[in-house]
């Protein structure tokens, strides 16, 4: 479902490895070494294929060195040890183009049975009897702080199937929801150590990425809001100029009975088209921009319609910039209102 078969096949058995590639072919340099491949620097699959690893048991590992136990140096010894298990690479997967984390992954993978095999092979092993008895570290010496470190060790040695960790890669944001909530309910009345631990690694990036754009988007209001306040002030100095060039017409409506609120309606109307206008014409400009912005950054980075005009947003917009308009036209409109008819008259 997560890989694409790329030569051999995938493993069926306890004997059986997989190589997996990230999606530029590539395997770490450490997995490389661990296979015997350092002369070159690539490969063919063919040369990875049928290629093998010995897993060697506790007690041909480990030595008995009175009251603690050293790695075996002897590697071709162990190597040649009948009682090995050999596993092969059976074949080499790669992540689906469209599968970010699996496409991103490489090393080897192996069955459940080759688990199974190991933890029965050295349960009983002497290096494990040993540790069982004693309440320090039998390859270092060191005293265990806790009980957990003791259960940690013996776990690294082999005798136990239980993960220590668990990756969870729900399909999407709302899955992952679901998943944190039931983790929570199920903590819920439980003592701390039987309470499951998890970090939302999701959670931590998105909450990154989201401080990372609120920083962005205060300087980008920053920025707005000085353009804002300028064409404002614009605004207010194009219609006190209307209202220098309409002198007279605004006293030939007060001689014919036009109140003083309405010679400031008049004004005020004209700020607010004014407003309209230009608030729709930079919401159509808006719109038309996020075709062509969404293309470049599809190519750019493979996400999908990032750039979006929410409708509501799109109307508190278009409020904003007839309020703004009204606001930069109050003052010139109020000196329009208080000229007196028979001045304004004599206005050439």
């Amino acid at each position: 479902e997560h890989y694409d078969i790329l030569a051999g096949n995938i493993a069926n058995s306890k004997e059986e490895l997989v190589l997996i590639v990230d999606s530029k072919n590539r395997v770490s340099e450490d997995l490389l070494s661990s296979l015997g491949l350092t002369d070159q620097d690539s490969w063919t699959f063919e040369d990875l294929l049928g290629k093998e690893i010995k897993v060697v048991a506790n007690n041909d590992f480990y030595q008995n060195n009175s009251s603690y136990f050293m790695m075996n140096t002897d590697y071709q010894t162990m190597y040649d040890n009948p009682n090995n298990l050999t596993l092969k690479i059976s074949g080499i997967i790669r992540g689906k183009e469209d599968d970010i984390i699996a496409s991103s992954l490489s090393g080897l993978a192996y069955t459940e049975d080759l688990v199974d095999y190991i933890v029965s092979t050295n349960v009983n092993s002497e290096i494990v009897n040993y540790q069982k008895e004693v309440n320090y570290n039998v390859l270092t010496g060191e005293a265990f702080k806790t009980d957990e470190d003791k259960n940690t060790l013996l776990s690294y040695l082999g005798i136990d199937s239980v993960p220590v960790a668990i990756y969870i890669y729900p399909r999407d944001f709302d899955s992952k929801d679901k998943l944190v909530e039931y983790l929570d309910a199920y903590n819920v009345d439980k003592a701390e150590a039987d309470q499951i631990l998890y970090t939302d690694t999701a959670d931590l990036l998105t909450t990154l990425s989201g401080n990372i754009m609120d920083a962005i988007t205060i300087v980008l209001i920053a920025f707005s809001s000085i353009s804002l306040i300028v064409s404002s002030i614009m605004i207010g100095i194009i219609t006190y100029i209307s209202v220098l060039e309409r002198t007279k017409e605004i006293g030939v409506l007060r001689a014919l009975g036009a109140r003083k609120k309405d010679i400031t309606r008049v004004f005020n109307a004209e700020t607010i088209i004014i407003g309209f206008t230009s608030g729709m014409l930079g919401l159509i400009i808006a719109r038309l921009l996020i075709f062509p912005t969404n293309s470049i950054i599809f190519n750019l980075t493979d996400l999908p319609d990032v750039a979006k005009l929410n409708p509501v947003h799109a109307l508190i917009l278009l409020v904003i910039s007839m309020l703004l308009t009204v606001i930069g036209g109050l003052i010139p409109a109020k000196i329009a209102s208080k000229k007196d008819p028979v001045e304004a008259l004599r206005t050439e």
